[in-house]
């Protein structure tokens, strides 16, 4: 709390007495989220659904009971929040204790797979990882001047080097965004690929990606073509299928959405990939 003059005046008095009321209340609500996360591992061994809306009116209505009439509606208000972050903290942590793995996400470039990746592993708890910068780490020097200085055939070469190298290292909980070639990669096998994780394909419209990409300046693969978008259409036509037989699930994107909804999309994804087993 911070200090107050000698001769607070009442409204000085006030917010500190506010002070006084918050220190209070945050060391309730962390023991009240940390209680949720038991609570999901009750839920994970008993196989119970995360949701239970006849416990949320219960709820609701016992706070509405027991509070002044005039503070009813904003106390119901503030308990509906703290029960969506509950279920939120207790829906994540079963999901990533039946995922057990990394998530991978795979898609034609600019599709967001470091926008909702970074976003993603915030959101899991773990490390974000992105296979072009791997690819730069160990290169040293950035994936645009390697592919313009060494070729395509050198450049997947040594994408398939620094891919091994990472998923014989890195953290088995993490997620990674995919190079928009790995998943096409010739000398990358199939074992190559489940070695990353779970596979997910960001599947957004062709104009979107290009229109991002176009912001930012074209690839070395399309600044010389004099049809840029018709040769970036034809690429990811072509690698569509590839996509769809690497990817074990698929997030469709085709509108551009707030990160924190492409976030919930993804994990109701992996939800429904997880529970199919």
């Amino acid at each position: 709390m911070p200090d107050l003059p000698d001769n607070p005046s009442p409204l000085d008095a006030l917010r500190g007495r506010i002070d006084e009321i918050d220190a209070e209340l945050l060391p309730a609500f962390i023991r009240r989220m940390e209680t949720a996360v038991r609570v999901a591992d009750c839920k994970l061994a008993s196989d119970t659904p995360v949701s239970r809306p006849g416990r949320e009116h219960v709820i609701l209505d016992r706070i509405r009971a027991s509070v002044p009439p005039e503070f009813a509606d904003d106390a119901v208000r503030l308990y509906r929040t703290i029960l969506a972050i509950s279920c939120s903290r207790q829906r994540v942590r079963i999901l990533s204790a039946k995922l057990g793995r990394r998530v991978a996400l795979c898609g034609i470039k600019h599709c967001g797979k470091s926008c909702l990746g970074v976003a993603l592993a915030k959101t899991l708890g773990v490390p974000f990882f992105d296979t072009d910068a791997l690819l730069e780490a160990d290169a040293g020097k950035p994936v645009r001047a390697l592919y313009r200085e060494v070729g395509e055939t050198r450049f997947r070469e040594l994408e398939t080097e620094s891919v091994r190298k990472f998923t014989s290292s890195a953290p088995s909980h993490a997620v990674v965004a995919l190079g928009g070639g790995v998943v096409s990669n010739p000398f990358l096998t199939p074992d190559d690929l489940r070695a990353l994780g779970l596979i997910v394909w960001l599947d957004v419209p062709v104009p979107t990606a290009f229109e991002r990409m176009a912001r930012e300046g074209f690839p070395p693969f399309l600044a010389d073509k004099p049809d840029p978008f018709g040769e970036f259409n034809r690429i990811c036509d072509a690698r569509r299928p590839v996509f769809r037989a690497a990817a074990d699930a698929v997030l469709d994107l085709p509108e551009v959405l707030p990160v924190e909804e492409a976030v919930d999309r993804m994990l109701t994804v992996l939800e429904s990939k997880v529970n199919s087993k």
